[in-house]
């Protein structure tokens, strides 16, 4: 992954900005002319009413306010700071990035900014400013004073430009008002000596570490740190060793596009969700895997994409194989909603399914995606499937399948004949076909109509074919957001 790529993904993965954009935020020439007659009805609203407007400005626009009169400038100064550094980086005429001089200008303006606004700081998005120079000066250690004494509730500090690895003070410590927290492109302090406990991070609900440098003790410490903590997030990160998860408020846990040789939840009985996602080139000879290790986690909901290419699953310290024999240890009741992502056309990877299977008893919802392998070593054919042994989520709780990326070949033919052969409770099977061109869309639908003939456990399953224009709708936003049930179905 070039440099490029790796910003791209770990942008993407941000926040979305507090503002669309403030060049739309300002007036137009005829508001500034005072259009609807000049009489100044605004400025008679309360205080509290004018702070609440002034706050939904674009910093720049809103410091703007200072220059209409003595009481807009105290209003500016009092409210609650809402500010993204990109609001004030002048992008060229040409395209491309700004100049070098102009990423000096924007961080010298967030110290001016923090100078000149004494009030509240709700929420600062930092991704512009050459941080090597703010650390070497010392402001970034006077920013991070300021957010802290101003109560900032929201905050997002991106390295950018690199270099990469730079150390974070320890003072990014002392927010505790802290609601959010994204950092990129840091090296996380060493916490060996640092406070220790929720008071630290009290109120701290969410945490993304995107290209972050941390090693596992100071994971620990941070955990330790923020009692009320829901989402962890590890973004386009790569950790030699493993990443151990203790938290007793934990409900969302993502490692997007990160490896590490070990993701452990230990303990996390609110646990309700685990997002893992990789979508590196798959290379044959490339030896990394991760072994996901759950523990204690009671209340866990929606797991996936396990990719058995990848991923080596352990349950209750038994690691699951394709002939492992299941017992009370080895499953997670819990778990209703399951995504895989498999290479159906290596033999060795298409056999784990039914294990992963028998470790989710109560399964109601499945998700297959399709993965083309590079370099095929044998397909499982329908004999195979008709072999297999009992799976009690399929004979008792699942009720819907969704196979994505369906390429009309032999292999998967033969699984989705084994779901409807097996699948006595399944009310729905959705097949999303991998290429929408008409052409590639009547072969596939050729296919698949085999199905309609096939025996049936279910008494009436729908099944539906769906050919998607465009790119998926997959994307960290939705693997990561708690108010959607299934973040698999898009």
């Amino acid at each position: 992954m070039d440099l490029e790529e790796l910003m791209r993904i770990v942008l993407t993965c941000l926040p979305a900005r507090p503002f669309p954009t403030a060049a739309g935020s300002r007036p137009s020439p005829s508001a500034r002319r005072g259009g609807g007659g000049g009489e100044d009805r605004i400025s008679r609203l309360p205080d509290a009413v004018l702070s609440n407007i002034v706050s939904r400005l674009p910093a720049k626009d809103a410091a703007r306010t200072a220059a209409f009169s003595r009481r807009w400038r105290r209003v500016w100064a009092s409210a609650p700071l809402v500010f993204d550094d990109s609001d004030i980086l002048a992008l060229p005429a040409r395209g491309g990035d700004p100049e070098p001089e102009e990423w000096y200008a924007v961080t010298d303006a967030v110290s001016r900014v923090f100078c000149a606004h004494r009030g509240p700081i709700r929420c600062v998005r930092l991704t512009c400013c050459i941080m090597a120079l703010a650390a070497r000066m010392g402001t970034l250690g006077y920013w991070l004073h300021r957010l802290a004494d101003a109560g900032a509730e929201d905050l997002v500090l991106v390295n950018r430009p690199f270099p990469s690895g730079l150390h974070l003070p320890a003072d990014i410590l002392r927010i505790a008002s802290l609601r959010t927290l994204y950092l990129a492109f840091w090296r996380f302090p060493d916490t060996r000596g640092l406070p220790r406990g929720p008071a630290v991070f009290p109120r701290l609900q969410e945490i993304g570490l995107c290209h972050v440098g941390i090693d596992d003790r100071d994971i620990d410490h941070l955990l330790a740190c923020s009692p009320v903590l829901q989402k962890l997030a590890f973004v386009a990160t790569f950790y030699e060793g493993p990443v151990r998860i203790r938290s007793r408020s934990l409900q969302c846990l993502v490692s997007w596009m990160a490896l590490t040789n070990e993701l452990a939840v230990v303990v996390a009985p609110r646990l309700q969700r685990l997002i893992l996602w990789q979508a590196y080139p798959r290379v044959s000879d490339f030896p990394f895997r991760t072994k996901v290790r759950i523990g204690y986690t009671t209340e866990l909901k929606v797991l996936g994409y396990l990719e058995p290419g990848i991923h080596q699953l352990e349950i209750g310290g038994t690691i699951i194989e394709s002939g492992t024999k299941m017992t009370q240890s080895t499953m997670v009741p819990s778990v209703k909603i399951l995504a895989l992502k498999v290479q159906f056309e290596i033999r060795k990877e298409a056999k784990m399914l039914p294990a992963f299977l028998r470790c989710f008893p109560n399964l109601e919802t499945l998700h297959v995606l399709s993965h083309e392998a590079d370099e095929p070593t044998g397909k499982l054919n329908l004999k195979f499937w008709q072999e297999v042994g009992p799976i009690d989520c399929l004979e008792t709780h699942i009720t819907k399948v969704v196979f994505d990326k369906f390429r009309g070949e032999r292999c998967e033919l033969a699984f989705l004949k084994f779901i409807l052969e097996r699948a006595q409770s399944l009310l729905k099977l959705v097949v999303v076909l991998s290429n929408g061109d008409q052409a590639s869309v009547d072969e596939m639908l050729t296919k698949l109509k085999s199905l309609t003939t096939a025996k049936r456990a279910s008494e009436c399953p729908t099944l539906l074919a769906v050919a998607r224009d465009g790119d998926s709708a997959w994307c960290f936003q939705r693997a990561s957001d708690l108010s959607v049930s299934d973040p698999f179905d898009w």
